[in-house]
């Protein structure tokens, strides 16, 4: 099957280029290459040191008509080799899109989830500072073990809406969603479990030229193979302040799962302060906080990010950094040395 797709993939290419007049295609891509290694013995980080051939990714644009294109986004994992069962080939996504005016735009297919500051951007390594997207908000479970739910998921399949335009001359730009949702059993982008259909959204401001503020939700009733009745709402703020060469983005996450009538609330953010050397370094710092279960004492965990990015030139950066991570009693560190570890990261990245 992945070589079917691979295949599928590279005839899709060659026939568009001559289906298609060559100024209605726009081809970009991002590739990333990192290294990680724990410094203690203990941990749940990456304890011999390892290279990662992190990704290859491919973003194809096809403008059929003024009002209509094609988009997809195709991710080579981890050194893909489906011989040998190793790493991952995905389409990211692939909609189509027809715009009605800027405020209105319609799309069709699999989407990523607009949701938060990460999510849409998470493949998209030059669009960040950071080695990795924020665990805190994104993938909880890195930091307190698999006890954390994820807020939202990453992709959908399903009609997304979308626009930007002006509030007394104010900047704001919008998401609404409306997908199959997550389920364990069936594809969830050819086939839904059950009838309910899941919404995600997002909007966002700017109130100034300095200050930008946005609010996501999610909810969704997904299927499980226990057949439990499961509920999952999220919602979340986000913030960036901007001031010279100054910086400060914040995400606040609260998520609800209610399954057989058992209420978990789970709280995450992070906040990243960072400042733009005029000779393209970058120190960044970020806090992350994740509380899996607010009815459980001591199930929280936090991440210390200290960092350093230097853009060689525009897209093409070095990132380094080192990540402390530390739990409390009742995560998966518990039974670490005191229940931290530090792990160094550094990645090349190279947007195109």
């Amino acid at each position: 099957m992945k070589h079917l797709f691979t295949i599928s993939t590279i005839l899709l290419l060659s026939s568009f280029s001559f289906a298609i007049d060559k100024d209605k295609i726009q081809i970009n891509g991002y590739v990333s290459f990192e290294f990680e290694k724990q410094i203690e013995d203990e941990g749940n980080g990456d304890k011999k040191g390892s290279f990662d051939a992190d990704l290859f990714d491919i973003v194809m644009n096809f403008r059929v008509s003024e009002r209509l294109r094609a988009s997809a986004d195709f991710t080579w994992e981890h050194g893909s080799a489906s011989e040998d069962e190793r790493g991952n080939l995905a389409l990211e996504y692939g909609f189509l899109e027809y715009s009605v005016r800027d405020f209105f735009k319609v799309r069709f297919g699999k989407l990523f989830t607009p949701f938060g500051t990460y999510n849409e951007i998470h493949t998209a390594k030059p669009a960040f500072l950071s080695v990795k997207e924020a665990a805190s908000t994104n993938k909880p479970e890195r930091i307190v073990g698999e006890k954390a739910f994820r807020f939202f998921p990453r992709w959908g399949a399903g009609i997304g809406i979308r626009g930007d335009s002006y509030i007394a001359r104010k900047n704001f730009d919008y998401d609404l969603m409306i997908a199959n949702g997550e389920q364990q059993t069936e594809n969830p982008f050819e086939q839904d479990e059950n009838s309910f259909k899941s919404i995600s959204g997002r909007f966002r401001i700017d109130l100034s030229d300095y200050f930008q503020i946005g609010t996501s939700f999610h909810f969704d009733k997904p299927a499980d193979s226990l057949n439990q009745k499961i509920t999952l709402q999220s919602h979340g703020l986000e913030m960036r302040i901007q001031s010279g060469n100054f910086e400060v983005t914040s995400e606040v996450l609260i998520g609800f799962r209610k399954a057989n009538g058992v209420k978990v609330r789970q709280t995450g953010f992070f906040i990243e302060p960072v400042y733009y050397l005029e000779n393209g370094l970058t120190p960044y710092f970020r806090f992350e906080f994740i509380d899996a279960n607010s009815k459980i004492a001591k199930d929280y965990g936090t991440a210390y990010i200290l960092g350093l990015n230097y853009e060689f030139s525009q897209g093409f950066m070095f990132k380094f950094e080192n990540n402390y991570i530390k739990g409390s009693e009742n995560t998966s560190l518990k039974d670490i040395p005191n229940k931290s570890y530090n792990e160094i990261k550094a990645a090349i990245v190279l947007g195109f």
